[in-house]
C-alpha cells in the first residue's frame, strides 16, 4: 500500500489560493519526505495537464485524486492524469432532507464520471456527524445513495465521536479513500450545520481563484488566518497530535483491518493542519509512522 499526501498540507488555505511554492516544488518536497503519491487542489489543475504529468513522472509520484466539486471538466483532467477519484471536500446541508438532496446530487455526479473511470467521493469534517432524526447526517447520505463513495477523514470522524472502523464496516465498499489525520480529543460534531437553502453564498470561497489578483488572494488569506487565530479557530488544529503519541485516540491498525475487509483497496492520504514541530518534520514523521507501524 502506498502513502499519499495532499498539496493542502503544504500551506493550507494558502495552497487553495495558489500562493507559496509552485506545484513542482511541492512535488519535489513530497517525494523527499517519503510519500508515494499526491492529492491535488483545484488551483493545481490550472497548470497544464501535460506539465503536471511530467512533474509527477520526474518525481516518481502517483496522482491519486483532487479535492474539488466534481464537474466534467475536473473529471476529464483527473482521468488524463491517471487519477482515481474526484473528492468533494464539503458543502452545506443541515438535516436529513438536505443530506439526501446532496446524496442524490453526488450519485448523478458519479454517473457522469463513470465512463471516465473516475470515482466520485465526499470528504467529511465533524459537522456531517450532526444527528438529525436519529442518525448522523453522513449516514442519511450513505443510506439514500449507492453510486458515490466516501473519503473518510478519520481524524474528524473520531473528533466528532464516531469510531472510524465502525463506520468503515457499516458502509463496507463505500470507502474509496481515507484521510490520515491524528486526533487527541473528542469534541463532538458541533451545532447544526448551515442549511443549503439559507440566504447567502454557498459555493466554495475558492471557486474563482483563477480570476483573482495576487493582492486579492493575499487579502483572503489574511482573513482566514485571522479567523484561525481565534480560540474557535485554534480548537480545530490543537487536536492534531503526533501520530502514535500517548494522547492519540486513533487506532490506525484497526482502521486498516476494517478497510482490508472491502473488496477493493482504499487509498490513504495524509492531511495535516496542526503541527507539533517544524512543518516538514511533522509530515515526514507521519509518512514514516504509517509505513513502519500500520502498513
Amino acid at each position: 500500500m502506498k502513502v499519499n499526501i495532499g498539496t493542502y498540507s503544504f500551506g493550507g488555505i494558502a495552497s487553495y489560493l495558489g500562493l507559496g511554492p509552485t506545484l513542482l516544488e511541492k512535488f519535489q518536497t513530497i517525494k523527499a519526505l517519503g510519500f508515494d503519491g499526491v492529492e491535488l487542489l483545484p488551483v493545481d489543475l490550472d497548470n497544464p495537464v501535460e506539465d503536471i504529468k511530467k512533474w509527477a513522472q520526474e518525481t516518481g509520484l502517483e496522482i491519486v485524486s483532487v479535492h474539488a466539486e466534481p464537474t466534467e471538466e475536473i473529471v476529464k483532467k483527473m482521468a488524463a492524469l491517471g487519477g482515481k477519484a474526484v473528492i468533494w471536500a464539503s458543502t452545506d446541508f443541515c438535516n436529513k432532507e438536505e443530506a439526501i438532496e446532496v446524496a442524490h446530487k453526488l450519485d448523478k455526479m458519479a454517473e457522469m464520471a463513470e465512463p471516465y473511470g473516475i470515482k466520485i467521493g465526499y470528504h467529511n469534517h465533524s459537522k456531517e456527524f450532526y444527528v438529525d432524526q436519529g442518525l448522523p447526517l453522513i449516514e442519511h447520505m450513505a443510506n439514500n445513495s449507492s453510486k458515490f463513495f466516501f473519503q473518510l477523514d478519520c481524524g474528524w470522524c473520531m473528533n466528532a465521536g464516531t469510531y472510524p472502523p465502525t463506520f468503515i464496516r457499516r458502509y463496507r465498499d463505500r470507502i474509496v479513500a481515507i484521510h490520515v489525520k491524528e486526533n487527541c480529543r473528542v469534541q463532538g460534531p458541533g451545532p447544526q450545520p448551515k442549511s443549503a437553502h439559507a440566504e447567502g453564498p454557498h459555493e466554495s470561497p475558492f471557486a474563482h481563484v483563477k480570476e483573482m489578483s495576487l493582492e486579492e488572494r493575499q487579502a483572503m488569506l489574511d482573513q482566514f488566518n485571522a479567523r484561525n487565530q481565534s480560540p474557535e479557530g485554534q480548537k480545530r488544529f490543537n487536536v492534531q497530535c503526533k501520530m502514535g503519541s500517548p494522547e492519540s485516540n486513533m487506532d490506525w491498525r484497526a482502521i486498516k483491518e476494517a478497510l482490508d475487509e472491502q473488496s477493493f483497496e482504499a487509498f490513504w492520504v495524509v492531511e495535516r493542519e496542526g503541527f507539533y514541530d517544524e512543518h516538514d518534520k511533522c509530515i515526514a514523521d507521519d509518512a514514516k509512522f504509517v509505513k513502519e507501524n500500520v502498513l
